[in-house]
This record gives C-alpha cells, structure tokens and sequence, in this order.
C-alpha cells in the first residue's frame, strides 16, 4: 500500500491551482453577454474562484500535521489474512461514503470495522491508505471532481487525527527519543500520505514534526535549528528531478546534523526504481512501516561508521 502521495491525483489535473495562502482575489463572476444576449459567467473569473477555493480547502480546510506527539507505541503486529482481506472488500464502499456522505457517516463505518475486531494499525494501513488512492483513481476516471476528491480526503484526515492517540495508545513502549521532520515537497498538493506516515514514526515512539511548507526556506529553517535523525520527504509527482536533487542538497548543507539520512516516498518512486538515488535520498518507502523500518537501518549504519 502507498501512503506517501497516497492521494493520487493528478497534477496534470490542476494546472490552475492557485498557490497563495490568502482568499484575494475572489471576485463575483464577470458577466458575459452570449448572443441570445443573456448574461453568463465570465470563464476566466469562474477558473480565477475555482482556483481560489481549491486552495482555500487545500491548504486551510485539510488540517495540517500535528506538530509533536508523545511517543507511545508497541511492535507493529502484522494483521491476520483474514482481516486484510475483509478490509480490503470494504475499500470501495468506504471511499463512496468519504466523497458522497458526512463527516458522521464515515466515522460511523470506521468504528464498525473496528467493532469487527480490526485495531486501529491495520484500519490505518488496509482501509485508509488504499481509500485515499482510490480516491485518487475515481478523478483520473472523471468520475468526481476536485471538490468531490478533496471532500473525501478531508474526511480520511479528521479521522487520523481523531484516532491518532488510540492508534499510538494501542500499546505502550518507551520512547526511542529519535526525531524526524516529515514533509511533503513545497508545492506539492497532496499532505495525506505525509500525515499518515507521520503517525505511523510517532507510534513507534519518534518525535514528529512536519506539515505542508510554503517553500523549501520553511524545511531549510528547521533542519537547520534543531536535530533531526531523518528527514522524509514525499511527492506525488516529479516534474522537474533535478530541482529536487537541488533541494535535497541544500536540506542537507543545512542540517544540524550533518549525517541527516534523507527518505523520500509517493508513487512516483515506487514505480521508477532508482529514483530516489537519482535525486540524492538515502532511501525510499512505499508506507509508514517501510519508512521506520528504513529510517532505523539508516541510523545503524550511521552509528556502524562513527
């Protein structure tokens, strides 16, 4: 399952996003007159608010991370055969009630999984993850739109956030004291898979800090203020890869740790392998597990050579 830009949505998709943080801008529609000579709306003032309310959901609506948890959790223990398949029969009908009904409506599927005998690690990683890219699926298909899409999105993170203190609450171990700074690439739209992954580190008893930059200054300034172990990184797509090699290279001159080990994660480096020793990380993770699992085997090879 992919976590990192679990959402798949296409930025081809979204060429006219609007990226300011702010609300100006948005105007009543110009009014055209057609040749009934009947008023119309102005397309280019229609694709100006579409643009505007995009961003306004994008990045006031969705929640961005929490900053830091307190760090409580137990070994993950792989679900049963047959809980992964009884969540996986339940991943369409879970993403029809996330774009097509209320908040209430999909917590109220979520509990019944869990009234089912699923813990909240195996609803995180079987149900949520792969609703939030079949999310993405049903806008490449042209069967919701951005609205639709962003509305289930919303919903898939008011419930992480809703039960991320369960999820670490679990079990309880003692904290590894480890940090990581997880964060989507500046510009990139989609923070789901981030924020899900983020859980996934403070679980396992990391420090998390993270959410959508508004450019690489936000993740250079805290790479450079405090210690980090790792940093991850995820993007949806990847236009421009030798942009994000710089990038990179610029995070780590930066670091105040100056053996910072870099994972970056989405699909986009799951189906190019190689991809992510292209632009200069130290690994790649298709999920949360994966990326503790790496994160760890990067921090002993680091401790091996001092």
């Amino acid at each position: 399952m992919t976590f990192w830009g679990s959402l798949a949505v296409r930025t081809h998709k979204a060429d006219d996003f609007f990226m300011s943080s702010t609300c100006s801008g948005w105007n009543q529609p110009e009014e055209a007159v057609n040749t009934s000579g009947s008023p119309q709306p102005s397309k280019i003032s229609y694709d100006r608010q579409q643009a505007v309310l995009e961003n306004i959901i994008e990045n006031r609506i969705i929640p961005r991370l929490l900053l830091a948890h307190r760090p409580v959790i137990a070994p993950w223990v792989p679900a049963s055969d047959a809980t992964a398949a009884m969540l996986a029969g339940y991943v369409d009908e879970f993403a029809e009630i996330v774009v097509n009904r209320d908040a209430s409506a999909a917590f109220a599927f979520f509990e019944a999984r869990r009234e089912q005998g699923a813990s909240i690690e195996q609803l995180f990683q079987d149900l949520l993850a792969p609703a939030a890219r079949r999310l993405g699926e049903l806008w490449d298909e042209d069967i919701n739109d951005f609205l639709d899409v962003t509305r289930g999105v919303t919903h898939l993170q008011q419930i992480v956030n809703e039960f991320s203190g369960a999820f670490r609450d679990e079990s309880r171990v003692p904290t590894t004291a480890r940090r990581a700074l997880i964060m989507p690439l500046p510009g990139d739209q989609h923070t789901f898979g981030a924020s899900l992954v983020g859980e996934y580190f403070r679980r396992d008893g990391w420090r998390v800090w993270g959410g959508p930059p508004r450019s690489l200054d936000d993740i250079v300034e805290l790479a450079d203020g405090q210690w980090f172990d790792v940093i991850g990184l995820s993007a949806s797509s990847l236009p421009n890869p030798e942009k994000v090699a710089a990038d990179i290279r610029i995070i780590r001159r930066a670091s105040h740790n100056k053996g910072i080990r870099v994972i970056i994660g989405g699909r986009i480096f799951n189906d190019t392998p190689g991809l992510a020793e292209a632009v200069g990380a130290d690994a790649t993770a298709s999920d949360g597990r994966q990326a503790i699992t790496k994160a760890a085997a990067l921090i002993g090879k680091r401790a091996a050579a001092d």
